[in-house]
C-alpha cells in the first residue's frame, strides 16, 4: 500500500462532523459484531485524509482501523458497513418520531371540538380554514410562558424549532443550543386546566424528545418540563403527583417548573362552540 495519501501534514476533523461520525456509530466500532466503545479512531475510506466529508469517514476500533488500512477490510466492505450504519440510525430515528406520535395521541381527546355550522356564503371554490380557538389560545400561553420562565432565569431560548430530516420531524416548544453549555435545554409546555389531566405521559413525551433530539444533533440535552395550571392552588406536588413522579422516573436529564396562569399573566379561559355560535348569529 502506497504511503503518498499521508505524506502531507493531517488536517483537523471538525468537532461537529466528528461528533456526527461518533453518533451514527453509537460510539463503538462501525464494524458489525464488534463492541468496542474505548479505543475508537476515525477512518478515512479512500485514504485521503484530506477528503473530511461525512461519506468518506467512519468509526473503528484500533484492531479493524488497522485492516482497513492492510486492505484486509477493503474499501467497499468499509461502505457497506457506512451504508448499515445509516439505515440503523436512520430507523431508530424513525422509531422515537413514531413513538413520540404515539404519545401525543394518546394525550389528546378521543371527540373533536364542535365547530359553529352557520357561516356567511362563501364561493364554493374557497376554502375556508380557521384554527380551533382552544388551539390559538394555547399555543400563545405556552410562549408567554416560555418568555416568563426566560425573564426569570435570564435566559433566552429560540421558540418552535423544527428538525427535519427525510419524513422524519421533531417540533420543540423552545431549545437553548449552546457549546459553552454541558447541555442543551429543550423547554416542553403542557396546560393542565383540572387535576384529573395530572399524568405521566408529558416527563414521557419530553424524554423521547431527548431522544431524538441526540440522535439527530449528536448533542446532548436536558428538558425542562413547563406545567401551567389554571389556579393557583393547583401548583402543590399533590395536586400535580404523577406529573412529578414521571419526572422522577425518568432516564433523562430532566426538571419541572410549575407555573399559575395569574403568575404568568396570561389565562386562555374557556369558550364553548355554543358561546362562538350565539355571537355569530
Amino acid at each position: 500500500m502506497s504511503d503518498k495519501p499521508y505524506s502531507k501534514s493531517r488536517p483537523s476533523i471538525p468537532a461537529e462532523l466528528r461528533r456526527a461520525i461518533e453518533v451514527e456509530a453509537g460510539h463503538t466500532c462501525a464494524i458489525k459484531g464488534c463492541y468496542e466503545h474505548t479505543y475508537l479512531e476515525i477512518h478515512h475510506i479512500d485514504l485521503n485524509r484530506e477528503n473530511n466529508t461525512l461519506e468518506n469517514l467512519i468509526l473503528l476500533c484500533d484492531k479493524h482501523h488497522k485492516m482497513s488500512h492492510a486492505e484486509v477490510i477493503d474499501r467497499k466492505a468499509l461502505r457497506e458497513y457506512k451504508k448499515l450504519l445509516n439505515n440503523n440510525h436512520d430507523s431508530t430515528i424513525i422509531e422515537k418520531i413514531e413513538e413520540l406520535k404515539a404519545l401525543i395521541k394518546n394525550q389528546k381527546a378521543s371527540k373533536p371540538i364542535p365547530q359553529p355550522t352557520n357561516s356567511q356564503p362563501i364561493d364554493p371554490q374557497i376554502s375556508r380554514l380557521a384554527p380551533h380557538r382552544s388551539d390559538v389560545l394555547h399555543f400563545a400561553l405556552y410562549h408567554v410562558a416560555i418568555a416568563f420562565y426566560e425573564k426569570r432565569n435570564n435566559l433566552y431560548f429560540e421558540h418552535q424549532v423544527e428538525f427535519i430530516k427525510d419524513e422524519s420531524h421533531l417540533i420543540l416548544d423552545a431549545l437553548r443550543q449552546n457549546d459553552n453549555l454541558s447541555k442543551d435545554i429543550i423547554i416542553e409546555v403542557h396546560y393542565i386546566r383540572k387535576s384529573y389531566l395530572d399524568s405521566i405521559i408529558y416527563s414521557q413525551q419530553i424524554e423521547k424528545k431527548i431522544e431524538i433530539y441526540k440522535l439527530l444533533t449528536g448533542r446532548e440535552a436536558r428538558g425542562v418540563l413547563l406545567i401551567v395550571v389554571s389556579k393557583e392552588k393547583m401548583k402543590t406536588e399533590t395536586n400535580l403527583q404523577y406529573t412529578y413522579k414521571g419526572v422522577e422516573v425518568s432516564s433523562e436529564d430532566i426538571t419541572i417548573e410549575v407555573f399559575s396562569c395569574d403568575e404568568i399573566g396570561f389565562h386562555p379561559g374557556s369558550v364553548s362552540a355554543a358561546t362562538i355560535q350565539s355571537d355569530l348569529e
